[in-house]
């Protein structure tokens, strides 16, 4: 017999669900949430619903939490502050993104501050140009001069973006070789594409919420092992799909939806069979439709969304 074990971890409770591959059945529970360590609301939710309902944490086959921890610490901005490093001249990308204002007619709009705000963004001299050639050098006294500064301010996580670094990621390398010992993260490895300001906005949420991430997921796994799973524990990404928690550990902007985009897809697969059951329809034909959706055929059990995530 083996189990598959889903958790949902918000600020008030945590939900678990266990599902038995063999028959299909499934069984929910709830408890409260703890704020202050989000991970052994998990633990003590598993076993608790394990125990009730009779298999052990060894019969368990699949395990994947989602939780809504990296999506509080994202809103509430109770996090420590994150430094941000450009390419020389990009400091104020994060202000100027694609030059939208919140409200276009309205000339006192005010957009929101950004997670890294400008005095804690600094600048090195590098130049990597469309072809990911190098057409000036990393100034490495810049570089050595800049981590002295963060060492000795105490900064716990630091967002690296430099131009072109999706062609040639070395400039972000050598500067996160030097930030050693300090949470940093480059975007050449969280989101490697095209657009300066979406990386750079994408990088400055990873390196916002990883220490209290990290800490939280890397904790859980620990504990998890130690009690006895005996599978790797895969976490939710807001791309609905799951990756192992030690990749999630270094990137955990991947999880700020999780919890809200499971909660749709499972949505979606409910409403399919809702559907196919009560008016015959194959679910391979049933489509599933809703407010703000556009018009026209979304395939079979697919959903959409107006605005990307970011």
């Amino acid at each position: 017999m083996v189990w598959r074990v889903g958790v949902d971890t918000g600020g008030a409770f945590t939900d678990v669900c266990l599902c038995n591959e063999s028959d299909g059945s499934a069984v929910v529970g709830k408890i409260s949430s703890a704020p202050r360590d989000p991970g052994q609301a998990v633990i003590d939710g598993v076993t608790k619903f394990l125990g009730e309902y009779g298999p052990s944490l060894f019969e368990v086959g699949y395990f994947a939490p989602g939780a809504t921890v990296a999506t509080n610490a994202l809103l509430q901005t109770r996090v420590l502050k994150t430094r941000g490093a450009t390419t020389h001249g990009f400091r104020d990308l994060l202000e100027l993104g694609r030059q939208r204002r919140p409200k276009l007619y309205d000339l006192t709009a005010r957009k929101a501050d950004p997670l890294a705000t400008r005095d804690l963004r600094f600048e090195v001299s590098e130049r990597v140009n469309c072809l990911g050639e190098v057409e000036g050098p990393l100034s490495e006294a810049e570089v050595r001069l800049a981590a002295a500064i963060l060492r000795d301010a105490d900064v716990k996580s630091v967002a690296v973006c430099l131009l072109y670094s999706y062609l040639n990621s070395g400039h972000e390398e050598i500067l996160e070789d030097e930030l050693s010992g300090v949470f940093t993260t480059t975007s050449s490895e969280v989101l490697p594409e095209f657009r300066e300001y979406e990386r750079l906005a994408m990088v400055v949420i990873n390196a916002f919420i990883g220490p209290v991430m990290q800490g939280y997921l890397s904790r859980m796994r620990l504990r998890l092992k130690e009690a006895g799973l005996p599978v790797e524990v895969n976490a939710t990404q807001s791309n609905r799909d799951v990756t192992p928690f030690e990749a999630v550990e270094t990137q955990p902007g991947r999880t700020v939806l999780s919890s809200p985009i499971t909660g749709v897809v499972g949505a979606v697969r409910l409403a399919v069979r809702v559907i196919s059951v009560q008016r015959g329809y194959n679910p391979v034909d049933s489509v599933v439709a809703g407010p703000g959706l556009p018009s026209g055929i979304l395939p079979p059990g697919e959903f959409s969304r107006d605005h990307p995530p970011l």
